[in-house]
C-alpha cells in the first residue's frame, strides 16, 4: 500500500492529501467565518450603540422642547397677571393722587360747616333751648 493510500477502499476512495487539503480549506473557511462574525457584531454593536445615543438624544430634545413649552406658558400667564397688577396699581395710583390732591385743598381752604342737627333732634325744646343760653 502507497503512502496515504489507506483511505481508499477496493471500491474507491480518498486520498489522504485530498482530506488534508479539504480539512484545511474548511478551517480556513471557519476562520474567515468567525472573523466576519467577530466584525459583524462588532458593527453591529457599534450601531446598537449609536442608535441608544441618538434615542437618548430624541429624549433629550423632547423634554427640553416640552419644558421650552411649559416655560412659554408660565411666562405667558405671568405677563398677563401683570398686566392685571400694573392696572390695579395705575388705579390705586389715581385714586391716592385725587386723595393727596383733596387733603391738599382742604389744608389750604379750610371750610366752616354748620352744625347737622339731626331731625328728630329738632324740636320746640331744643330751639328753647338755645335762646335760653
Amino acid at each position: 500500500m502507497a503512502k496515504g493510500d489507506f483511505f481508499r477502499s477496493q471500491v474507491g476512495g480518498f486520498h489522504k492529501d485530498d482530506v488534508l487539503q479539504y480539512i484545511e480549506a474548511l478551517e480556513q473557511r471557519m476562520h474567515l467565518q468567525a472573523q466576519t462574525t467577530q466584525r459583524r457584531t462588532k458593527q453591529l454593536r457599534l450601531a446598537r450603540q449609536r442608535q441608544l445615543d441618538w434615542m437618548t438624544a430624541a429624549r433629550l430634545q423632547r423634554r427640553r422642547h416640552a419644558a421650552g413649552d411649559e416655560v412659554a406658558q408660565q411666562l405667558a400667564e405671568f405677563a398677563n397677571k401683570l398686566e392685571d397688577t400694573q392696572k390695579i396699581v395705575a388705579e390705586v395710583d389715581r385714586e391716592n393722587h385725587f386723595l393727596r390732591e383733596k387733603i391738599r385743598l382742604l389744608e389750604m381752604d379750610p371750610v366752616i360747616q354748620a352744625p347737622i342737627v339731626p331731625m328728630e333732634q329738632l324740636t320746640l325744646a331744643w330751639l328753647l333751648d338755645e335762646e335760653d343760653t
